[in-house]
């Protein structure tokens, strides 16, 4: 969530600002705003509520009150987390005492901010905003009211003494030659060109600007000018870091004739999966063959899967491939109660992260105490330069490309199909499966590309479904097995996009609570396969479901239609996918429910690709 883009050197400064946080308008926010330095050094701010278009009306105005471009300039699209998303808690924050005057764009939170507000007050710091973020200007304007004290010594000195997990980026009136960054938890990076510099919470906001970037480890303090890059370690020692280019080209592109960028991902699924399984099995036998030589996997005996929202369905679809495949008793936490559990770790067990972006506080906080307790940290990640993949023991690229639709949809694929494949890699390497049966595996999985494209090219049924559940308030979302965790990412799907309420089950918990909910009408999706032996405890639960009236929309195979019997048939929406062996089922069965809430977020009228208080990459605890 929020984005930052600091330019220094460049005289299309603030164009340069607009650009970039309109390419990291995916990460979600809900106000945005600029501030740059004058030829004179004074700080001019520039802040609107809503998309980025308010903030965008408003430059032209603000351009003219500026004798001359700007070369110096820091922007920022806020998610709201202290404060309601006002003008006043937009970013950036400015903060003043004596001669000093300071603006700030931050991501993340600064947990002690009321104990720092209490000490500012006292000191005679006046403060326009309910954020955690204005404290920061004005301790450092404090700060620098010590002789000789800069900028970049006063955020060395203050950094320290400020918790939580964070990104900022300052500049001072009166220095239009100097910016100053630094981090924990949250990504910041230097963006190096001729003449100008920049720093970034995504490089996707320097596309076609940068190609080689500089990422900063936790408590880096960055003093940047327009040709100069300094850093000091977290013990104030100078320091350097790697620099890394990228071809940040092709993750510009557009929508390529989609109307929204979710469509867009959902019909590269499979092209994703065709990657996947290009770059990651062997050509000639078909074994799996992912990156794992930084993991002793010897001395595996639990494995524990932590991951959020989405990621955290797919590795609960690993579990089942995982502990069947292989026989390593697998365990999966949501990330944000991961540690409070205190869950036994055993020295050289295996932590697998799983994270689109590869920022995730929560999960990375849960990464962080895994490591602390002696586990190998496997990362699987759609971004291989975040700071969960720079952790980790190693590293699995998702392969699924840059997603910017906030609704997950091909990386969910990805880590699906890639966990399937770890679990056949482990299996393998731990001689439960022979090679003749991983071989039988990857063979079926290398059918996923043509089947999921015959599934997007017949959505007539999913139009028909979508139409009839704009005017619902309710939905319950089915499942046994593999098909369980589908069933939850299948609501969570309609409830992020849509705006329509939907809980996901198990479907045998139906009985043990849920069925109080069905009435006449309640729109209920069960998720059916024939092939994995519980299809006979499925129609069951249907019956449950028709007996008390409830609109069945059936989710099932071409062979379980036609084990339904004609009285089943009754009041019965029928969706088909096509028939494949139980370990493909998950990713099956992802397409129809993605679709399912697309067509009905587009029928509704609601924003697909950036709904309402959602944020692509959550870096807030």
């Amino acid at each position: 969530m929020c984005g930052i883009v600091g330019v220094i050197g460049n005289p299309q400064a603030v164009d340069v600002v607009t650009t970039g946080l309109s390419r990291l308008e995916y990460r979600g926010y809900d106000s945005a705003g600029l501030a740059v330095l004058g030829p004179a050094g004074a700080i001019h701010t520039c802040k609107a509520v809503g998309k980025l278009a308010a903030l965008m009306a408003k430059i032209p105005g603000f351009n003219a009150t500026l004798p001359t471009p700007p070369t110096t300039a820091i922007g920022h699209t806020r998610w709201a987390t202290h404060g309601a998303p006002t003008e006043a808690n937009a970013h950036p924050h400015v903060g003043t005492c004596g001669a000093h005057t300071i603006a700030v764009v931050h991501n993340g939170i600064i947990e002690n901010y009321n104990e720092y507000r209490t000490t500012l007050a006292k000191q005679g710091a006046t403060f326009a905003s309910e954020t955690d973020t204005e404290i920061i200007p004005n301790a450092l304007a404090h700060r620098m009211q010590g002789v000789g004290v800069s900028l970049v010594q006063a955020v060395q000195q203050l950094t320290p003494t400020f918790r939580g997990h964070f990104a900022f980026v300052a500049m001072a009136q009166g220095k239009p030659d100097e910016l100053v960054g630094t981090r924990r938890g949250a990504p910041l990076c230097v963006g190096l060109a001729e003449g100008a510099s920049y720093l970034v919470s995504d490089p996707l906001a320097l596309a076609g600007i940068c190609s080689r970037f500089v990422y900063l480890e936790d408590d880096d303090v960055v003093h940047l000018t327009p040709n100069r890059l300094t850093i000091t370690d977290k013990n104030g020692l100078p320091t350097t870091r790697p620099v890394t280019t990228l071809d940040l080209s092709t993750e510009a592109s557009g929508k390529q004739g989609f109307k929204h960028f979710m469509l867009k991902e959902i019909h590269e699924q499979p092209a994703v999966c065709a990657r996947i399984l290009q770059e990651y099995t062997d050509a000639q036998t078909l074994l799996p063959c992912l990156p794992l030589l930084g993991l002793n996997l010897a001395t595996v005996t639990t494995i524990n899967i932590v991951a959020c929202g989405t990621a955290n369905y797919a590795g609960q679809v690993g579990k089942y491939a995982i502990e069947s495949l292989s026989r390593i008793p697998t365990n999966t936490d949501i990330a944000s109660e991961f540690r409070y559990r205190t869950p036994p770790l055993r020295p050289g067990d295996l932590f697998i992260a799983v994270s689109q972006s590869g920022e995730t506080a929560d999960t990375l906080a849960a990464l962080e105490h895994a490591k602390a307790n002696g586990q190998q940290i496997l990362v699987l990640t759609n971004t291989p330069t975040s700071t969960m993949a720079r952790m980790a023991d190693a590293v699995i690229n998702l392969q699924a490309g840059r997603e910017i639709a906030v609704a997950s949809t091909k990386a969910f694929t990805a880590m699906v199909l890639n966990l399937i494949l770890l679990g056949l890699q482990l299996g393998h390497a731990r001689g439960h499966l022979s090679g003749a049966q991983v071989h039988g595996h990857t063979t079926h999985l290398r059918t996923l590309p043509g089947l999921i494209e015959s599934m997007l090219s017949h959505t007539g049924v999913l139009q028909k479904v979508a139409s009839g559940l704009t005017g619902s308030h309710s939905a319950l979302f089915l499942g046994r097995g593999m098909l369980a965790p589908l069933a939850y990412e299948g609501a969570l799907k309609m409830k992020e996009i849509s705006y329509i309420h939907a809980e996901g089950y198990a479907s045998g918990e139906m009985k043990h609570g849920p069925i109080a909910l069905v009435e006449p009408g309640l729109p209920v999706i069960n998720l059916a396969t024939s092939t994995d032996g519980l299809f006979e405890k499925t129609l069951s639960n249907l019956q449950e479901v028709a007996a008390r009236r409830g609109h069945i929309i059936l989710v099932t195979d071409d062979a379980g239609a036609t084990q339904l019997p004609l009285s089943g048939k009754q009041g019965l929406t029928l969706v088909t996918v096509p028939s494949s062996p139980p370990l493909l089922a998950p990713i099956i069965f992802a397409v129809p429910l993605q679709l399912l809430a697309y067509l009905t977020a587009t029928e509704k009228g609601t924003d697909v690709d950036q709904p309402r208080n959602l944020a692509k990459s959550v870096t807030v605890e």
